[in-house]
């Protein structure tokens, strides 16, 4: 799994820890713009290095990402968009959130108002798994494409092997 921020990492690191879960996290180099292009590019050269599954999460930043989406699919990744932010993931396992997030740091206030203990460095999966299934019916529930969603209920469904 290939993902651009702090944010991802450590919850994806976290979940880790579950036995059942065989993953290999790779965080791309901290920027001031969006990854997401390199998040994929990463993902694809991944390929081969002879892993199984390679999967891309990264922010949209309300950007529109058909392309790199088709992209991906393209280079046999699996694409995890999440908009505005992988945040979005996070405020789903807490509350039934539907209202456009608009940025990134909205989304994080958002959480933060759901979480006051978080704190993007030291973002933990243990920290949502309570609310684990709730977040994903909700991902489900929201239109792709549009603010709020996100896909990284697919991803946690393979890891898991529970969708």
């Amino acid at each position: 799994m290939v993902c651009e921020g702090e944010t991802e990492k450590g919850y994806f690191d976290s979940l880790h820890r579950n036995p059942e879960v065989r993953l290999h996290t790779v965080r791309t180099r901290k920027a001031k713009h969006p990854q997401r292009e390199v998040v994929v590019a990463t993902a694809a050269r991944a390929l081969e290095n002879a892993y199984t599954r390679v999967w891309a999460v990264f922010d949209t930043d309300g950007a529109d990402v058909r392309d790199l989406v088709a992209r991906a699919h393209k280079e046999d990744v699996e694409p995890v968009p999440s908009t505005p932010t992988f945040e979005t993931w996070l405020i789903l396992h807490l509350d039934d959130h539907r209202a456009p997030l608009l940025s990134g740091d909205k989304a994080e206030r958002r959480l933060k108002a759901l979480l006051p203990r978080w704190s993007k460095g030291a973002t933990d999966f243990t920290d949502f798994a309570h609310g684990l299934d709730k977040a994903r019916s909700r991902a489900e529930g929201l239109p792709s494409g549009c603010d709020p969603c996100t896909s990284v209920h697919l991803l946690v469904g393979a890891l898991l092997r529970t969708g």
